[in-house]
C-alpha cells in the first residue's frame, strides 16, 4: 500500500464522488444484475433476464461458449453498453442512470483485463502502468510509488524501464493486470485474460488474479477454458442462451464432473437464475 507523509494509507479515488463513504456499503453485495436483458437484435437477446448477486471478495468465473455474452455482462458493469431492461448495482448504485459525468469515477474503482492486453508496446512497461495514474494527475512521487508495488506484485519487480514490445504474451499481459491493479478498485473485471496465452502461461495468469483476490479484492473471470475451470473449486456462472446458471463450488461439486466441460442445465443439478 503507498502511505502519505503522515503514515496513513493513500486512497486516492473517492467511491463514486468526492465525500462518498465506503463504510455504509461495506455490507452490500458488490454487484447486483436485477431482472436484466441486452438486446444486440431484437429478436434475439444476448441476456435475458439475467439476476445475479456477487458478493464482495467473490472470485467467479464466467464461462460459456462464444457469443454466449460473457464480454457483454462484463462490458454492462463498466458502461461500455447499457442495459435495455433491468438494472445493475454496482456498490449500490445503478450503473444504468449515472450521468456521463459519473462513468470515469464508475471505472476508477474497476480494474479491466483484456484478452489483447491493450498496452502500448512502444511505451516503456512504467509507462503503461503509470498511466492509469497520471491521467488524475496524481503527484509523481506516489505514482512512482504505486507503480513499483504494482510491477512487484505481478512478478515485474524492476522491469519498469524495459520496452513492452520486447516482452513475451504473459509478460505483456502481467503490464496489464498491473495497470489494473495499480488503483486499487473494488472489483477486477477480467475478459477472456488468458485466451492469447499457452496452457502454462494461462495457469500463472489464473494464479495471479487468485493472489489478487487473497488480498481482498473481487474478481470476475471470464473464460472458455473448461481446463482451468476445471482445476479450482470458484464459484461458476456459466451463461447458456442469455440466461444464467450458477454453481458456487467449481465443477468438481457438479454431476459428470469427469467431463471435458460445464454440464449443461438438464440433468446437472445447476440452479437457472433468470426471469
Amino acid at each position: 500500500m503507498a502511505r502519505g507523509s503522515d503514515g496513513k494509507v493513500v486512497r486516492p479515488f473517492a467511491f463514486f464522488r468526492a465525500g462518498a463513504q465506503q463504510d455504509s456499503r461495506a455490507n452490500r453485495p458488490i454487484l447486483v444484475f436485477e431482472d436484466v436483458y441486452k438486446y444486440f437484435r431484437k429478436d434475439q437477446p444476448t441476456l435475458r433476464g439475467v439476476n445475479l448477486v456477487i458478493e464482495r471478495g467473490e472470485f467467479c468465473f464466467v464461462t460459456g461458449p462464444s457469443g454466449a455474452g460473457k464480454s457483454t455482462l462484463l462490458q454492462l458493469v463498466y458502461r461500455k453498453h447499457t442495459v435495455d431492461a433491468g438494472r445493475i448495482r454496482f456498490a449500490g448504485r445503478d450503473v444504468a442512470r449515472l450521468k456521463s459525468s459519473s462513468i470515469p469515477f464508475l471505472r476508477r474503482n474497476l480494474g479491466i483485463v483484456f484478452q489483447d492486453f491493450k498496452v502500448v508496446k512502444h511505451w516503456t512497461v512504467y509507462e503503461n502502468v503509470a498511466v492509469a495514474l497520471e491521467i488524475l494527475d496524481m503527484p509523481p512521487r506516489l505514482v512512482r510509488a504505486r507503480v513499483a508495488e504494482a510491477l512487484e506484485r505481478v512478478g515485474l519487480a524492476g522491469r519498469g524501464g524495459d520496452r513492452t514490445e520486447g516482452l513475451s504474451g504473459g509478460e505483456q499481459q502481467r503490464v496489464a493486470v498491473a495497470r489494473a491493479i495499480v488503483t486499487e478498485p473494488a472489483l477486477i473485471l477480467a475478459d477472456e485474460p488468458t485466451g492469447n496465452l499457452d496452457p502454462h502461461l494461462a495457469i500463472d495468469i489464473l494464479t495471479l488474479f487468485e493472489e489478487i483476490h487473497a488480498t481482498g479484492t473481487t474478481v470476475l473471470f471470464a473464460t472458455h477454458d473448461h481446463s482451468l475451470i476445471g482445476k479450482r473449486d470458484h464459484r461458476i456462472i456459466a451463461l447458456d442462451d442469455g440466461r444464467v446458471l450458477e454453481a458456487r463450488t467449481g465443477l468438481r461439486s457438479w454431476p459428470g464432473a469427469g467431463e471435458s466441460k460445464p454440464p449443461t442445465h438438464e440433468g446437472s443439478g445447476l440452479r437457472v437464475v433468470a426471469g
